[in-house]
């Protein structure tokens, strides 16, 4: 899961310890959300200084006071990763990580193993395994727009995912499969099953509320011709009927779950609520209907079911030149990491919900990203991307609206990551 980041770097940080053995730097953190005010605090991150992020006792840190003084003023994350001697090799780490936070109203906590294989010094063609265990459980609904998208029971979970990106004849690929099982701590909150109605827990599989859900994802980048290329993505999903709502896809955006992975999106106020409310904001992830956004928020808003629970989708940008993008390349250095996109897009779903299996749903428009990328030494993106999107054609329009109209879209994050 994949959302807008912060640009650091290591001359971000003044080192506040330092030795032949290991390093720690701190940085200031400012933040702002609705429930908590301007958050203030530090990042600390530690590592031997002989390597650069990819050595012993790897620490990433942070605490944040908020301002406002709401029920839980003091909010943390640590995330330490140590190599595993016995499946490490040269760019090829295997390592144990462990993770704690306690921020927008969500305990998490978890431990895990990661293994990557890359032949050679190209980070763009490796395999990332990793799996992990943990528990979480949101403790404060004050940080929610919407409460029915969360459920507040302690969960015990286990998930996986996998990782290979390559090349072929078209361009670069990369896929991607995740899989996520669990099961409540506590029966206490209510549930409610996909029709958004009060139900009892799925016990079919088991334990009552034990949970599944599997999704897998290709994306490809293709050269057509000179300047113009094309990125796709397809994707599927499949949830168990017990599967907790913060988990469920929406149709046009990520599952709340996945909200937690980024400071925009993880407490409502960052991003002006308004915006969220009327659906002018897209959040890249699941189906990625992007033209229905707009539909998922007016359901949301009326206490309808957003979710669905199968989902089959394909989604493809052709990009062509503009003057901007071209002015970018041109400066020094920065040209090859600031990036003005122009592209049509059009993207297509079919889904199964409380209902059964629905007609195809499709939208099409045009749009524009602005990014600023600096991937690290593993190819990880580390940089934002803000797009703005006009899906002028919506097959199933909502009500009396034309299927041909003028919609305007801000989307926080890239659609295709690769």
């Amino acid at each position: 899961m994949l959302f807008v980041t912060v640009v650091t770097t290591h001359q971000t940080h003044a080192q506040i310890v330092s030795g032949e053995g290991y390093e720690l730097r701190v940085a200031p953190d400012v933040w702002f959300n609705a429930v908590d005010g301007i958050l203030l605090g530090a990042r600390f991150r530690g590592e031997d200084p002989r390597t650069f992020l990819d050595g012993p006792h790897r620490l990433s840190a942070g605490f944040s006071l908020a301002t406002w003084l709401p029920d839980t003023p003091v909010s943390y994350h640590i995330s330490y990763t140590h190599p595993i001697a016995a499946i490490t090799a040269p760019r090829s780490e295997g390592a144990v990580r462990l993770f704690s936070s306690m921020r927008a109203g969500v305990h998490l906590h978890e431990a895990g193993i990661r293994k990557r294989w890359q032949r050679g010094f190209d980070e763009f063609v490796a395999t990332d395994v990793r799996f992990d265990a943990g528990l979480y459980k949101r403790f404060d609904d004050d940080y929610l727009i919407y409460n029915d998208l969360w459920q507040d029971d302690p969960v015990l979970f286990v998930r996986s995912s996998v990782r290979r990106r390559d090349h072929n004849a078209l361009g670069r690929w990369t896929f991607r499969g995740a899989a996520i099982a669990g099961a409540p701590l506590s029966t206490d909150a209510q549930f409610l099953d996909y029709s958004g109605l009060p139900a009892d827990r799925p016990d079919g599989t088991g334990p009552e509320g034990l949970f599944g859900q599997l999704q897998l994802e290709l994306l490809n980048q293709i050269g057509i011709s000179g300047p113009f290329y094309a990125r796709t993505r397809l994707f599927a999903g499949f949830s168990s009927d017990a599967l907790p709502p913060e988990h469920r896809y929406l149709p046009s955006d990520a599952a709340p779950f996945a909200l937690l992975d980024s400071r925009f999106t993880r407490a409502r106020g960052t991003i002006p609520q308004g915006w969220v409310e009327s659906g002018w904001i897209h959040i890249p992830g699941g189906p990625g209907l992007r033209g229905y956004s707009m539909q998922t928020a007016e359901a949301l808003e009326t206490a309808g079911p957003p979710w669905v629970r199968h989902a089959f989708s394909g989604n493809i940008d052709i990009y062509y030149p503009n003057p901007v993008d071209t002015y970018f390349s041109k400066i020094p250095y920065l040209g090859d990491l600031l990036r003005f996109e122009s592209y049509v897009f059009a993207d297509a779903g079919l889904f199964h919900d409380h209902n059964g299996w629905q007609q195809v749903q499709a939208n099409a428009g045009a749009g524009f990203m602005l990014s600023l990328n600096i991937p690290d030494y593993m190819g990880r993106n580390r940089g934002f991307f803000i797009r703005y999107e006009l899906p002028v054609w919506l097959s199933e329009p909502a009500g009396e609206d034309s299927a041909l109209d003028v919609r305007h879209l801000l989307g926080v994050g890239a659609q295709f990551l690769f």
